[in-house]
């Protein structure tokens, strides 16, 4: 598939990331297009085009998918309904970037990836916190060895779903706190590590739907580094990551959900804080650019978008670690 000199976007799922951040960010992104939008009633996508100005709608997923002027989709469905609506892009032909998370297991992840291979095709996991300036100064901070190895990695993210209906509260539709919100803290792990965890440890409280509305893990990782993961969605708006390292640390106040505020990245050795001030950015936008850039140019780097297999298998252990009881119990 060429795209020559711009990528024509369609999205799939009109929920609020895609109308209020993924929609503004294409059409402010250079060479992107927004063309058509995907609904499940006309008379919402109808509704949604005028409200994002996309000059097309469809009433029904497989229309936008066989619309030949779309080269890419953003796929935001629930995440239970990622694995089917993926895969029918990719047997269209279609460049998808998708929700987090890729899938709900790592079968279906790495099947995903499979059709994407075999059509050369992009297929990107939209974890847009990779694509803020604070995290690429992490990584530069990292690889000059200013905080020496890291040894541990402490990272959450948490808010109150109050919406008895939203879709992740249901199980069916693959919702939760591990596969919304917790696993933002895994991939932000694994990307400053810079390995995949080899084991975890891990505890959930559960909704009455049966979806876990907090998640707590424990990731070992085969270098000796270790994370301590957090996500819920029953507590106060709170976020942050500390990076702790042989020779001192990095915080970060607003890692996941910085808006277009400034933010700040703190290194702190010996005793002295240093404060990196970064501008106010929208990751939203980076990521559509970078991910657009990858699509036409297919000698690009994906690096630091991923496709999102590993995530998504790392999240399945945790999931299973929460039914296990591997923990050892504390003699009174």
């Amino acid at each position: 598939m060429t795209i020559p000199t711009h990528v024509r976007w369609g999205i799939i799922g009109c929920g609020s990331i895609a109308t209020t951040a993924i929609a503004p960010a294409i059409h402010w992104a250079d060479s992107n297009e927004l063309l058509a939008v995907a609904s499940r009633t006309q008379e919402r996508a109808d509704r949604k085009a005028a409200e994002v100005h996309a000059p097309r709608a469809y009433g029904a997923y497989e229309a936008i998918l066989a619309d030949s002027d779309v080269d890419a989709i953003y796929l935001g469905v629930p995440n239970g309904e990622h694995a089917r609506w993926a895969i029918a892009a990719a047997m269209a032909g279609k460049h998808v970037l998708c929700d987090k998370s890729l899938a709900l297991t790592s079968k279906d992840a790495r099947a995903i990836r499979a059709v994407f291979a075999e059509r050369n095709l992009v297929l990107v996991e939209g974890v847009m916190v990779r694509h803020h300036p604070q995290w690429t100064l992490v990584r530069e901070l990292l690889d000059a060895g200013t905080i020496g190895n890291v040894r541990h990695v402490r990272a959450w993210l948490r808010a109150t779903l109050a919406k008895p209906d939203d879709h992740r509260w249901s199980v069916t539709l693959g919702g939760g706190a591990l596969f919304d919100v917790t696993c933002y803290a895994v991939n932000i792990a694994r990307l400053v590590i810079g390995e995949e965890p080899s084991r975890t440890i891990a505890r959930a409280t559960w909704a009455p739907s049966g979806v876990d509305e907090s998640t707590d893990a424990f990731l070992e990782f085969p270098g000796g580094a270790v994370a301590s993961v957090h996500g819920s969605l029953t507590a106060p708006f709170e976020q942050g990551v500390v990076i702790a390292g042989d020779k001192g640390r990095i915080v970060l106040e607003r890692p996941f959900i910085p808006n277009w505020d400034p933010t700040e990245v703190v290194v702190e050795l010996d005793g002295h804080r240093q404060a990196h001030a970064i501008g106010g950015a929208n990751h939203f936008l980076h990521m559509i650019e970078h991910v657009g850039n990858c699509m036409r140019d297919r000698e690009a780097p994906l690096f630091p978008a991923e496709d999102g297999v590993a995530t998504v298998t790392a999240c399945e252990a945790i999931l299973a670690a929460c039914s296990a009881r591997p923990a050892t119990s504390v003699a009174a």
